[in-house]
């Protein structure tokens, strides 16, 4: 029963950290997949007007999918650099409930990943 006593805490912090950065590296690969599928909407648009439109809502619709994600706390930058169109999602996470009752550090309390595509002219 001591080695129990012993052994029991840090085998519970051990189990809330894996479960706090995978819940981490999650929400991290949904913020890069609705930068992706945002990116290659964004390629229907024809003017960039329309672009940003389409990037906005696939993210929206995306990150509206995600129980663990709250869509009003995203935001989405696009910018256009000759034939390179770029489309980065942030998500601020530093709020989020299930991330805050984390007993470690996690890597950051604001998720931002960026998706490139080139634009093809016809």
């Amino acid at each position: 029963m001591v080695e129990l006593a012993l052994s029991l805490p840090i085998l519970l912090m051990l189990l809330v950290g894996i479960l706090s950065y995978g819940s981490w590296l999650m929400a991290a690969h949904t913020v890069q997949q609705a930068a992706n599928e945002a990116a290659r909407a964004a390629l229907a648009g024809l003017s960039s007007t329309e672009r940003q439109s389409l990037a906005d809502e696939s993210v929206r619709h995306s990150l509206g999918d995600a129980a663990f994600l709250d869509p009003a706390l995203v935001s989405v930058a696009i910018s256009q650099s000759g034939a390179f169109y770029s489309v980065a999602v942030s998500y601020d996470a530093s709020h989020s409930r299930l991330f805050s009752m984390s007993p470690i550090p996690l890597p950051a309390g604001i998720i931002r990943r960026t998706a490139v595509v080139k634009l093809e002219e016809v």
